[in-house]
């Protein structure tokens, strides 16, 4: 499958790009520069892989901050005893595997799950901002991953107003037509320019301008860039190993 990207989306691939996470979905490329520069790693969305958390902090011992509310070891010993009592064998493997490396990975010290959603300022206790977290932490060389379901438009405001204690961000883009000129905003001030680009092939792409409609950005602070755009990248796996990996063209 090809599509076509916006000409403001023009970069340079970082010369020491590397994966963090598992194969597939919910792996991520960054720079490796990035990583080992950083103090924290704030982490929103996470649902039932952390495998990029597990990878980044075995690289860089430093903290994690994983926010999501629509998880916990409780849920994930619910889904367990439930696929049990449907005789889904399949489903109980899963589910009592991801319960065990949930109690095992979360157990840690440095390693803290925080049972909200980010972006919306709300008397609800579930909810927080980002600008709370931020306040939060005194660290000066944060890592952000951004891996939820359209929340992040809320809190590109908060991102931008604290760039300069972000040394990479990892983030992906739903309903990028709807949101492209808040995009566009958004890439030409924040300070940390883009890395790499990869698009999540299980999303659709606009037949009127082949544009895909989620997007997954790399920024970076500290990598050194190459003189072109590597699309894709030799770490680069699909979103969904049953679809073709969508090929990349940034207009000119």
């Amino acid at each position: 499958m090809n599509a076509k990207l916006p000409s403001f989306l023009n970069f340079q691939s970082a010369d020491d790009l590397i994966r963090l996470g598992s194969d597939y979905d919910c792996g991520y490329l960054a720079s490796q520069n990035d990583v080992m520069k950083s103090d924290v790693l704030i982490s929103l969305g996470i649902n039932d892989n952390w495998s990029f958390e597990e990878d980044f902090i075995s690289m860089r011992d430093i903290e994690v901050f994983a926010y999501d509310a629509s998880m916990s070891e409780k849920h994930f010993f619910k889904q367990f005893k439930r696929s049990f009592r449907n005789l889904n064998s399949k489903f109980t493997l899963h589910w009592f595997k991801t319960w065990k490396n949930y109690k095992k990975f979360f157990s840690q010290k440095r390693v803290h799950h925080i049972e909200k959603f980010v972006g919306l300022n709300s008397n609800n206790k579930i909810y927080c901002t980002l600008s709370s977290i931020f306040n939060d932490t005194d660290k000066q060389n944060i890592f952000l991953k951004c891996d939820i379901e359209g929340w992040e438009y809320r809190f590109l405001d908060t991102i931008i107003k604290n760039q300069n204690r972000i040394c990479g961000l990892v983030i992906e883009f739903h309903d990028f037509d709807i949101h492209l000129e808040k995009i566009k905003d958004f890439v030409k001030n924040f300070d940390l320019k883009i890395a790499h680009i990869h698009a999540n092939n299980t999303a659709q792409i606009r037949s009127s301008d082949d544009l895909p409609l989620v997007m997954e950005l790399t920024f970076s602070k500290y990598c050194n860039f190459l003189n072109s755009a590597e699309l894709p990248h030799k770490l680069d796996m699909p979103t969904s190993k049953n679809i073709p990996e969508i090929n990349l063209v940034i207009k000119k």
